[in-house]
């Protein structure tokens, strides 16, 4: 359970200029909540994708205010954690995950591991080196990808499969290539975290807005430059779109051009569940 950002734009920009500075304030107070630590992957001015991550809370971090405010990227994610129960707050647990070129974050929890964990293949799988169950997610997506599929192709397919295996569980994410970014909603019908949110002691009416009706609902929103956001609830939603549910989205980084694909629409005939 944790909260998604993604942004690409035109030119190298900062998270606040692409997303207001009021908003990129109201993003870093859900490190509240959100506070098993936090990570954010960018694409440098080579075309390579760079990690950071801190596995302690956001909160009054200037790192991660330096993150949002600074730091100028034409493409971005961020992610804010909230530990599934049982599971480490370590470096090697921290969402972004980076491999094969690749960032990758998740919001939700793959429980029990063992569908997914079907799902991985021998390289994949000596690579881990954390214990959750979405670098587990990010690693099947690999899998695929290896065999010669596309990104595209290959998040799509492992995404149907998985969302057949764990039908209660959010598969929502964030994938950033060299070349593209991906946004993953798919979690229609996933039950609400109240018994989560209870336990961390913030009261009912000062957590972040729509964690209490929809929480798993990621929207988007396109400036007026042509820059493209992706973002879980939390924020001021006005002048923002919901993104289709059950689907998967991909962002060109050389012109900003979207494509979304529905699960539906999937023939996962690479994977072997």
């Amino acid at each position: 359970m944790c909260r998604l950002l993604g942004a690409a734009s035109p030119a190298p920009a900062t998270v606040e200029a692409v997303l207001g500075a009021g908003q990129r304030q109201v993003f870093a107070d859900m490190a509240h909540l959100h506070r098993d630590g936090w990570g954010t992957a960018w694409r440098d001015p080579e075309g390579v994708v760079r990690r950071h991550v801190r596995h302690t809370s956001g909160v009054g971090d200037a790192e991660l205010e330096q993150t949002l405010a600074s730091g100028p990227a034409s493409a971005r994610i961020v992610h804010l954690r909230l530990a599934t129960m049982g599971l480490a707050c370590t470096r090697e647990n921290t969402h972004p995950f980076v491999a094969d070129g690749m960032a990758f974050a998740h919001n939700g929890s793959l429980e029990p591991t063992g569908p997914v964990e079907r799902l991985i293949g021998p390289e994949q799988r000596a690579s881990l080196t954390g214990t959750t169950d979405s670098e587990r997610y990010f690693a099947a997506v690999r899998t695929v990808v290896a065999s010669g599929a596309s990104v595209f192709d290959a998040l799509v397919d492992t995404v149907a499969v998985l969302r057949g295996a764990y039908p209660d569980r959010s598969l929502n994410a964030l994938l950033l290539t060299p070349t593209e970014l991906f946004a993953v909603h798919a979690s229609e019908g996933v039950p609400i975290p109240h018994g989560v949110f209870a336990a961390s002691g913030i009261p009912t009416d000062l957590l972040p807005r729509h964690h209490v009706d929809a929480y798993y609902q990621m929207r988007t929103r396109r400036g007026e430059d042509g820059s493209i956001l992706f973002a879980s609830s939390g924020l001021d939603v006005a002048g923002w779109d919901a993104v289709p549910a059950e689907t998967v989205t991909r962002v060109d980084l050389a012109t900003l051009t979207t494509e979304t694909v529905p699960l539906s629409a999937a023939t996962p005939t690479r994977l072997v569940a």
